[in-house]
């Protein structure tokens, strides 16, 4: 599974232990995953496991890696990291 350097940062020091992708992935990296949830429902409520300090600043990092403003109605799947990943 790919990671950008701010997520690659924030599971180095622990404060990311989830990630939202579009499709579900089978992948090492991935201990389960749920969903499809709404961007607002995890931007509102799941920005701190997803490593993010608000939601605004889970907003712009979405908006960075889409190239595009990521709209509140877009589903993703929820995916709980290992514990011990290394990245």
């Amino acid at each position: 599974m790919k990671f950008n350097a701010w997520s690659k940062a924030r599971i180095r020091n622990g404060t990311k232990t989830l990630t939202s992708r579009k499709m579900r992935y089978s992948d090492p990296a991935v201990y389960c995953s749920f969903g499809p949830f709404p961007w607002w429902f995890i931007k509102r409520f799941l920005y701190r496991d997803e490593g993010a300090e608000s939601p605004e600043e889970l907003q712009r990092v979405i908006n960075q890696i889409f190239r595009r403003t990521v709209g509140d109605h877009e589903m993703f799947y929820v995916h709980v990291l290992e514990p011990d990943l290394e990245v």
